[in-house]
């Protein structure tokens, strides 16, 4: 199956898969009263007279046949129309991609350096296999690996306010930007001297050309984003060693050690691309789960991103705003699963995904 056909092929899988997530959370809102499901799609209905609830009942097909309601669901889901946050009583998918900004940022610059220390670092450990530089490696994947996330942020935080010294440079553990840069920043919006592009502060800056603000912003996103490499990166060390460490000793690697080839040589040149397939299902694996971490990480440095929406929604059952979100979530994995399937033919020509 050529690559077009691969692409078209987990592109029409997907719609199953979208509809089945949509199905699970029409059965999910069934099972609410049709009051319930009117504040869903119109917020609070606590000022509402009972003859106006029961048109706006008719008016939403709430009294129509369960089947009759589920084709309407999906259109509306077709429509990305999740109905009105509880708490804000505005469009839940507005919300969303008010939120998503904060989280891409975040992903922006976490992905490329987990992938890059990941790799690196194993690679590494297996060139230097059962010396101080592996077993070095494998304390801090282990490390890595033990230490939940909220650990690990906890105690960046502690630390950071430990060494600061009040005569140097401040590192503000929490939110995007400074307090005093964030009340200029928000009065030079008002005023139509700042333009948000990305609404990524540090991508908006460099196109504004504001330097002192890019180095604000990042300044803020040291502590999160190290966190989320630390914690992510350390099972992608383990995973690449231990795969290039199996690999060296095949014939193939033998075979081209003696034909002069260094082992430097033969593990990056011929070793870590057959390694890569296993390294590349963690790393979507491991792009598919970092969500867990993104919570903890946007709660504890108060970064109002998308994985903070989701938890802030389901702590006070911001029914909306949490299918909004699942669905979104759903299309994620879809999208990170193709994206690997597509990467095994370019790295493995022996895989055919037929």
């Amino acid at each position: 199956m050529g690559l077009k056909g691969l692409i078209a092929r987990r592109i029409i899988l997907a719609v199953p898969t979208a509809l089945g997530v949509a199905t699970v959370i029409f059965a999910v809102l069934s099972v609410m009263s049709p009051i319930m499901r009117v504040a869903y799609f119109v917020g609070s209905t606590r000022d509402l007279r009972p003859e106006n609830l029961n048109a706006l009942i008719h008016a939403y097909g709430l009294d129509q046949p369960i089947h009759v309601q589920y084709f309407n669901w999906l259109k509306n889901v077709m429509r990305l129309d999740f109905g009105r946050s509880f708490s804000s009583e505005a469009p839940a998918m507005s919300l969303v991609f008010a939120s998503l900004p904060v989280t891409l940022e975040l992903l922006l610059y976490s992905v490329p350096l987990i992938i890059v220390f990941g790799v690196s670092l194993g690679t590494k450990a297996a060139l230097h296999h059962n010396k101080t530089l592996d077993h070095a490696v494998r304390v801090i994947g282990t490390l890595g690996t033990s230490l939940p996330v909220f650990v690990t942020a906890g105690l960046a935080i502690l630390i950071c306010l430990i060494v600061q010294n009040p005569r140097q440079v401040r590192l503000d553990p929490y939110l995007q930007v400074s307090y005093s840069v964030d009340y200029d920043l928000n009065l030079r919006m008002a005023a139509g001297t700042f333009t948000e592009y990305t609404q990524m502060i540090t991508i908006d800056a460099l196109l504004n050309g504001d330097i002192p603000l890019f180095l604000d912003a990042m300044a803020h996103l040291i502590l999160p984003v190290g966190v989320l490499v630390f914690t992510q990166c350390a099972a992608l060390i383990r995973v690449t060693r231990s795969s290039l460490i199996e690999e060296s000793g095949k014939w193939y690697i033998v075979s081209a050690m003696s034909k002069g080839l260094s082992k430097k040589e033969a593990m990056y040149k011929h070793a870590r691309r057959n390694a890569s397939v296993s390294v590349l299902t963690l790393t979507g694996l491991l792009l598919a789960n970092m969500f867990v971490g993104l919570v903890i990480v946007e709660t504890v440095f108060r970064r109002p991103g998308f994985a903070y929406l989701v938890a802030s929604a389901s702590r006070v059952q911001d029914t909306p705003v949490v299918f909004a979100c699942a669905t979104l979530i759903a299309l994620f994995y879809v999208l990170v699963n193709l994206a690997i399937d597509v990467s095994y033919e370019y790295i493995d020509p022996r895989i055919r995904l037929g």
